[in-house]
């Protein structure tokens, strides 16, 4: 289902610069993507998707690490919803502001920020009614990645930099919606609940190598744990 009020539009070749491609996405949208850059991966589709089930156009999104804006750009199209994304890369920041240009999507905005942050960025605390995050699934000290390796480990932000982000950015009763590697559950459970937001929908993809967390800051307990499909 396509966002009320967003159009797609067809790129040109005078707005993809060397090196990009503007791959589809479905209903005449695409995003720009370099073989020599971070590419997103099935685990930011999927949380889109998981995300999407919960939120209404009239919702306030904020997405976390928001890379080359492909998650923030989903949740646009399927649900109408205003989302605002932080990337530090400069790179995948400038791309993901075109493809929200490229595809019409006034209601999708990016910024060039740190997500530690966010309050010197002047972003305002308590002002969006959920935050979705991809963030990088292992520790800075693990095996190098060749490429993108900040988008895939911990070398310039954590997890608890990302909790605390979301925590400061959340109205009360606000969702949390993260992607992450099942090695690493209990780490993030615990750093959630820490940050006083509760664990209340635990998606396990099938494969077991991943799950996806909806959190509620301040809600109650009770957890529902479920599998979804590759």
């Amino acid at each position: 289902m396509i966002g009320d009020g967003i159009t797609p539009i067809c790129a040109t070749a005078a707005e993809i610069r060397d090196g990009e491609v503007f791959e589809p996405l479905g209903d005449g949208y695409g995003i720009l993507q370099r073989k020599d850059c971070y590419r997103f991966g099935g685990d930011a589709v999927m949380l889109a998707k998981f995300a999407a089930q919960y939120l209404r156009k009239d919702k306030a999104v904020f997405d976390l690490c928001s890379g080359c804006g492909i998650i923030g750009m989903l949740l646009a199209i399927e649900t109408g919803a205003r989302v605002f994304g932080a990337e530090l890369d400069k790179t995948l920041f400038d791309m993901s502001s075109r493809s929200a240009k490229l595809n019409g999507l006034d209601g999708v905005r990016f910024y060039n920020a740190d997500v530690r942050e966010l309050e010197n960025e002047a972003f305002t605390r308590r002002a969006f009614d959920a935050v979705v995050c991809n963030p990088p699934f292992f520790k800075a000290q693990s095996k190098s990645r060749a490429v993108a390796p900040t988008a895939n480990s911990e070398l310039s932000v954590a997890f608890c930099d990302i909790v605390k982000a979301a925590e400061y950015l959340l109205k009360p009763n606000g969702e949390f919606f993260v992607v992450h590697t099942a090695s690493r559950l209990d780490e993030i459970v615990c750093a959630v609940t820490d940050a006083g937001l509760t664990p209340k929908v635990l998606a396990v993809n099938s494969n077991g190598k991943t799950f996806m967390l909806r959190c509620v800051l301040g809600g109650k307990r009770g957890l529902t744990v479920k599998v979804v499909g590759n």
